[in-house]
C-alpha cells in the first residue's frame, strides 16, 4: 500500500511538472501569435499607406481611426514607460 502511494506520488510531480511546462510553452506560443498579429497589421496599415488613398471615404476613415488608436496606444505605452523610469 505504502509503495503504491510513493508511485502515485512520484507520478503526480511528474504530471505537475509537465503541466508546467506545457503552461510555459502555451504562454510563449500565446505571446508569438499576439507579435504576429501586430506585424500582420502594421503591415497591412503599411500597404495601406503605400498604395495611396483608399478606394472609398469609409475605407479612408476607417483606416485613418485605425491609425489614430495605434498612434494613441503607442502614446499610452510611452506614457507607462516615463512612469516606470521616473518611479
Amino acid at each position: 500500500m505504502l509503495k503504491k502511494l510513493q508511485q502515485v506520488q512520484a507520478e503526480n510531480v511528474l504530471l505537475k511538472e509537465q503541466l508546467q511546462t506545457q503552461e510555459g510553452t502555451l504562454t510563449t506560443q500565446h505571446e508569438t501569435i499576439a507579435a504576429l498579429e501586430n506585424k500582420l497589421h502594421l503591415a497591412k496599415m503599411a500597404g495601406a499607406t503605400s498604395q495611396g488613398t483608399p478606394a472609398s471615404r469609409e475605407d479612408d476613415e476607417e483606416f485613418r481611426k485605425e491609425m489614430r488608436n495605434k498612434i494613441n496606444d503607442y502614446i499610452k505605452e510611452i506614457d507607462r514607460c516615463i512612469a516606470l523610469l521616473n518611479s
